[in-house]
């Protein structure tokens, strides 16, 4: 009886880990998904872009949750304003590289974050991207 039990909430552990380590955005995710992004806002394929970006508004029933709605007049405007600014620091860059990697802890909610440097001649800017997974794809969280 007691193996039994033992059996059961060793395999109920070995689920719940797997699922907390499936609702996370591996590194490589992160950046396919900002390269993605970024070839999606130079494009000006806004709708697209829809598709990448995480919920950030008002309605947080769908914070963490959903990704922006394109047939939405707000949302499809908000996500014109984020690919604008994405699209402006690519426009005077030279180039991008990646940085720092890391697990981060926001609000309680955990999170995934990528540094991105953009480089023009010697001035650099840095931004960090904030990932989510939402339906077991990573979404961008945040660009800032």
């Amino acid at each position: 009886m007691i193996t039994k039990k033992r059996f059961i909430f060793t395999l109920a552990l070995v689920i719940l880990l797997v699922n907390f380590v499936s609702a996370q955005v591996s590194e490589v995710d992160a950046k396919k998904t900002t390269e993605k992004f970024f070839t999606l806002c130079k494009a000006n394929n806004f709708k697209s872009s829809t598709k990448l970006l995480a919920y950030y508004g008002a309605d947080k029933s769908r914070l963490y949750k959903d990704f922006y709605n394109s047939s939405n007049p707000d949302e499809f405007k908000e996500v014109k304003r984020i690919c604008k600014k994405v699209n402006a620091t690519l426009l005077i860059s030279d180039s991008y590289s990646f940085g720092k990697f890391r697990n981060r802890t926001i609000n309680g909610k955990k999170l995934q974050s990528l540094d991105v440097v953009f480089l023009s001649g010697t001035q650099k800017i840095k931004r960090k991207i904030l990932f989510v997974s939402i339906k077991g794809s990573p979404a961008i969280f945040d660009y800032n």
